[in-house]
C-alpha cells in the first residue's frame, strides 16, 4: 500500500492509518513534553492525555510491538530531535525522539522500536534513556 494511501493526516494532530485500522499521535510524548520518559512515566502521559481527551478521544495506549515496528520504513524519511534521518513516514511531525516504548513486556523489560535503525531493545522500564511513547487508538 502506498504511503499516500497508507496514511491520513486529520488535521486535528493524529494520523489515520488506513492499513492498521489504527489513529497515531501526529507527535510523540518527547515533542508533547521535552521531557525523555521511562516506561512507567510513559503509562502517566498516556493517562493524562485521555483525561485530557486528546484529539476528542479518551481511548489513547501504547503500541503493541507490531504496531510500533509497522511504521518503520526503510523507503520512508523523517528526521529526529537531532536532524538525523529515521525511517518514519514524513506524514509524522518531524524532531521526534525516534523511538517508542511499547505494551510488551517481558520481566522488568519494555520492547521498544528505534526508528533510526530499526532495532527492537528490551531495556529496563526503569530506565531513563533517550525513549518516548508515540500514542495509538484502535479505530471502530
Amino acid at each position: 500500500m502506498q504511503q499516500q494511501a497508507r496514511f491520513q493526516d486529520n488535521g486535528d494532530g493524529t494520523i489515520t492509518d488506513h492499513q492498521m485500522n489504527l489513529m497515531w499521535r501526529k507527535t510523540d510524548s518527547f515533542q508533547d513534553t521535552k521531557k525523555w520518559l521511562n516506561w512507567f512515566k510513559g503509562q502517566d502521559y498516556v493517562e493524562i492525555s485521555n483525561l485530557e481527551r486528546v484529539a476528542g478521544h479518551e481511548d489513547w495506549r501504547f503500541p503493541t510491538g507490531d504496531e510500533a515496528w509497522s511504521l518503520f520504513d526503510l523507503e520512508a524519511r523523517n528526521t529526529d530531535k537531532y536532524g538525523d534521518d529515521i525511517y518514519l513516514p514524513p506524514v509524522f511531525e518531524p524532531g521526534s525522539a525516534g523511538t517508542t516504548w511499547t505494551l510488551d513486556e517481558k520481566d522488568s523489560s519494555a520492547l521498544v522500536i528505534q526508528y533510526e535503525d530499526g532495532q527492537k531493545v528490551w531495556p529496563s522500564k526503569y530506565a531513563n534513556l533517550n525513549m518516548a511513547y508515540r500514542m495509538v487508538r484502535a479505530l471502530a
